[in-house]
């Protein structure tokens, strides 16, 4: 597998290609990521919503996180990761995250969720051609540029969602994403239609 340097570089390879458009903010960097921050957003958001208040204490073994633990740990490294994609510290970032440290309820869990989505698309739509391969400190204080720094973030939020499916399959809840495979498969090829592509066989 790719690392993720070796992918970025790959995509400024591209990027730099004749006939490709490369001026400032032209290759749309924020938008391309907000389209697909949203989505990050509607898988977690409606995996957390899935499991029962009942159950947010819930741990599959007593060595890890509970349910409630684990949600809350979500928001706080979705706003480490975008911060670090801002260039910030470790410790501006922490300040940040801090408030959400006693969330407990449902309720106070998915309203952190969306502040932190929120914050996410603020911090990406900052995102440009230009400041893209800036240098900022990351991940275990990793040097990486803006870009990379924020595709760390998607993959720690999907990290985070492979952790929850353990929590709701073990409690006989269908992951939403799973349980609504058709009805996006179907979505999915409609949207091909429409865009004049062939469908993948």
């Amino acid at each position: 597998m790719l690392s993720r340097r070796v992918r970025f570089c790959l995509i400024l390879f591209v990027v730099g290609m004749p006939g490709v458009r490369t001026g400032a903010a032209d290759c749309g960097y924020a938008e391309l990521l907000k389209t697909h921050w949203s989505r990050t957003r509607r898988m977690i958001t409606n995996i957390v919503a899935a499991l029962p208040e009942d159950k947010y204490d819930f741990r599959p073994v007593k060595e890890v996180r509970s349910f409630r633990e684990m949600a809350v740990h979500l928001i706080s490294d979705g706003i480490s990761h975008m911060g670090w994609a801002a260039g910030m510290s470790r410790e501006e970032s922490e300040k940040i995250s801090a408030k959400y440290e006693n969330y407990k309820t449902r309720a106070e869990i998915l309203q952190g969720l969306g502040e932190m989505f929120d914050y996410g698309d603020k911090i990406l739509s900052d995102l440009t051609d230009e400041n893209a391969t800036k240098m900022v400190v990351g991940m275990r204080s990793e040097p990486m540029t803006r870009f990379e720094a924020a595709l760390v973030a998607f993959e720690d939020q999907t990290d985070h969602y492979g952790n929850i499916v353990v929590y709701l399959r073990i409690n006989g809840i269908v992951p939403p994403s799973t349980a609504n495979s058709a009805q996006e498969r179907q979505r999915n090829q409609e949207l091909i239609k429409q865009q004049g592509l062939e469908p993948r066989q």
